[in-house]
């Protein structure tokens, strides 16, 4: 399928705060990739109790403007909600957040460049117990669907598994020969999976804190790795070998990791067969899930590719940055927000509206996570800082639901 290349609007990172004041100004551009930009600026004319009274020039247009929340529009480019952050935590690690979760229950871990991990309550920012044994960066960290367990890896190939309450960690996995990069959960947690720049995706047992199974060997740093149910029509291989009791609920699941030259593999996770492999234009640095049958990934260049599992093609490609893509989260099943090395963070409606959220706050610095309590959505940048955004309205703006 062709790309879908189309401008993208930028705004000035703290443009809520700026345009509370008479006189003040805030840009506002429309670029296209590989093109020169169209720069506006946004002035504020009136303060008034409710709103400000604003200009706007270039042939930009605001369509609506909110405490928190303003769309614009340029005929180039699609309608986008700008949305401030709802809350700014700060001080919860001292150098850049590599990685961020968030449970329902309103509990975060992060993970920091200096290799310790925080627990932290997201209602009233009271960091709860510090993580401390990784050595160098901690890549990933994500809670069991228990929410009271934590698991995270990192720069010194190993994984490890902490009691989110008392901060011991009882389990360290150390199977890698080179830094894991990423991880997930086989249902409830019994066994999980990571990847490696070793080239390998393991199989782990939790509880017998061992390796059951190398899954995948290649022969590329492999840089994200996503296990999910797989659809009826797909045919999962058959199992050559008899299995494990410590392999746990690993029938219908299929494993799709992405590699640093290009590749994508999918593997039925019980079989240990090959699916399918795909190849695009640079390094997979992030894949996910999108309802049953797609699944998106994210790219070195900036592009980011919907796949539909049906015809195993590209169901969507999006080109419209050279940005980095570094993180990509599914939101109720209407689309997925993916963030950038630029600070950007835009919301992909999944059915093609003609409508974006970007989320702003970081002034160009990267975003390397998102994360959600099922409603809201949390970033972890390098600025150090994790930002809270409501986005229930804007979602249902760009949906069509409102």
């Amino acid at each position: 399928m062709a790309q879908q290349i189309t401008s993208l609007l930028y705004i000035q990172c703290d443009w809520n705060s700026i345009l509370s004041e008479v006189g003040a100004e805030a840009w506002i551009s429309c670029k296209h990739k590989d093109y020169p930009g169209i720069h506006g600026k946004i002035r504020t004319v009136t303060s008034l109790p409710s709103k400000p009274s604003l200009t706007i020039s270039e042939g930009f247009e605001i369509e609506d403007l909110t405490r928190s929340s303003i769309i614009i529009k340029h005929e180039n480019s699609y309608s986008t909600v700008f949305l401030a952050p709802h809350r700014i935590y700060n001080g919860i690690h001292k150098g850049s957040i590599e990685s961020l979760d968030v449970t329902n229950e309103g509990l975060a871990v992060s993970s920091s460049s200096t290799g310790h991990l925080m627990v932290w309550d997201t209602r009233t920012g009271e960091k709860k117990i510090t993580l401390t044994g990784h050595v160098f960066e901690v890549y990933k960290c994500r809670f069991f669907p228990s929410g009271k367990v934590v698991l995270s890896c990192g720069a010194d190939m190993s994984l490890k598994i902490w009691c989110a309450k008392t901060g011991i960690c009882p389990v360290t996995l150390s199977e890698h020969k080179m830094a894991v990069t990423n991880i997930d959960f086989v249902n409830r947690g019994k066994n999980i999976v990571s990847s490696s720049k070793d080239g390998t995706v393991k199989l782990w047992h939790c509880g017998q804190a061992a390796c059951i199974d190398t899954i995948a060997t290649v022969t590329s740093n492999v840089n994200c790795c996503k296990i999910f149910e797989a659809p009826a029509y797909l045919s999962l291989g058959e199992r050559k070998v008899q299995i494990d009791d410590a392999e746990v609920d690993t029938g219908n699941k299929i494993l799709l990791f992405g590699c640093e030259d290009g590749t994508i593999h999918c593997y039925g996770l019980e079989s240990r067969e090959c699916l399918f492999k795909k190849s695009v234009e640079s390094a997979v640095n992030c894949i996910t899930s999108v309802g049953k049958d797609h699944f998106v990934v994210g790219c070195q260049n900036g592009q980011v590719i919907l796949y539909n599992l049906k015809d195993e093609e590209s169901y969507k490609i999006w080109h419209e940055s050279n940005s980095a893509v570094l993180s990509i989260k599914a939101f109720q099943k209407v689309g997925f927000f993916i963030s950038r090395a630029d600070g950007t963070v835009f919301f992909m409606p999944e059915n093609g509206y003609l409508k974006r959220i970007s989320l702003t706050g970081p002034n160009c610095d990267p975003v390397y996570d998102v994360a959600s309590d099922g409603k809201n959505i949390y970033t972890c940048c390098r600025d150090g800082v994790v930002r809270l955004y409501h986005v229930e309205n804007a979602i249902n703006y760009v949906t069509n639901k409102s």
